[in-house]
């Protein structure tokens, strides 16, 4: 499985704190002359739920942020991941060839972008999210509830996403589960944002993931937790 790193220069590029909505849609327009195999076959569902198996991360780069806008001072960093390597094929195509690139209206060039493969070995990992890790329920009242990594139902909230996630990709229930717990997450991890009008409740910081090897190499590559396809869920292994 594949992930991208990518840079791109834009210097002084000036956007919105709340940009989940505007990264996806670059990456969704980049992929839109591609083969429909990589996004509408990357669609997998169990019941009415559909999960597209890609990430990618917060953006990085020197900043600075006011009146809830963030100015990148010239190159930023942005990290893509799938379960699929059609996808990271196309879009790393895509952005050789593209010659007008745009975040938010506002013209980007490319610096760079490297393609490598990475397999997950370990059956214990201690991570840093590259971005917000995020799990909810939503009841008979379409209210939405968010977990903290201080709830006992975290983990088997997240766990139980991994197996809906895991059986749609593969036809069949993982035989195993995940562990995730939280080792260094304060306060000042909480991460609050808007997608599309909803505000969402995710987490940053460190943890420790336990289960299969295959399990959690589908995770490094599809994201953790909810809204993967969103930006959010991506991790750094540390150790």
């Amino acid at each position: 499985m594949k992930q991208l790193s990518i840079a791109f220069n834009a210097p002084n590029i000036n956007i919105p704190i709340n940009y989940h909505h505007e990264v996806q849609s670059l990456i969704y327009h980049l992929l839109r002359d591609a083969d429909d195999e990589v996004l509408h076959d990357h669609v997998t569902g169990v019941g009415m739920r559909q999960y597209k198996l890609f990430t990618f991360s917060s953006l990085r780069g020197r900043s600075s942020v006011r009146n809830k806008r963030i100015t990148f001072d010239e190159i930023f960093y942005l990290d893509v991941r799938s379960v699929r390597d059609v996808l990271c094929d196309s879009l790393e195509s895509a952005l050789k060839k593209s010659s007008e690139l745009q975040l938010c209206g506002q013209e980007l060039t490319l610096h760079f972008v490297k393609s490598e493969e990475r397999t997950i070995m370990e059956n214990k990992l201690h991570i840093k999210m590259l971005s917000p890790l995020e799990v909810h329920t939503t009841d008979a009242d379409n209210r939405t509830s968010y977990f903290t990594p201080l709830d006992q139902e975290f983990s088997k909230q997240i766990n139980a996403n991994f197996k809906r996630k895991w059986t749609a990709y593969t036809g069949n229930p993982p035989v195993g589960d995940i562990d995730i717990l939280a080792i260094n997450v304060s306060a000042k991890d909480k991460y609050v944002t808007s997608y599309k009008g909803i505000y969402i409740n995710g987490w940053r910081g460190e943890y420790t993931l336990s289960g299969n090897p295959e399990y959690l190499n589908f995770l490094y590559h599809g994201g953790l937790g909810a809204r993967n396809s969103d930006g959010f869920g991506m991790f750094e292994v540390i150790s």
